[in-house]
């Protein structure tokens, strides 16, 4: 049979083991939450006003002209005009020309 002592230290040990394991884990979570959403490693900051709407022209989710019904009043202010169509076929071949294309 344990005596009462050894069964206290017993007790103690895994409390404070215990304790030690969910201030690891507050600490843990406390820098995980700090850190925020935007930084250098998973979501690059958005950039400068200019390279932003460089970036909606070249990357425009509206359907032209040419490819779907045309409606002016689905389109944000600003970009009612999409880009032509030979624009629109020479911005791979213009930005990358490593490409070869």
């Amino acid at each position: 049979m344990k005596s009462p002592l050894r069964v206290h230290s017993l007790l103690c040990r895994h409390h404070r083991q215990l304790l030690r394991n969910v201030a690891f884990a507050g600490v843990f979570l406390t820098l995980l939450m700090s850190a925020g959403c935007r930084g250098n490693s998973l979501f690059p900051a958005p950039g400068p006003m200019n390279q932003q709407q460089a970036s909606a022209v070249i990357h425009d989710p509206y359907p032209a002209r040419d490819i779907a019904p045309y409606d002016a009043a689905s389109r944000p202010p600003g970009y009612e005009q999409p880009l032509p169509e030979p624009v629109r076929n020479r911005i791979v071949r213009d930005s990358m020309p490593w490409l070869g294309r």
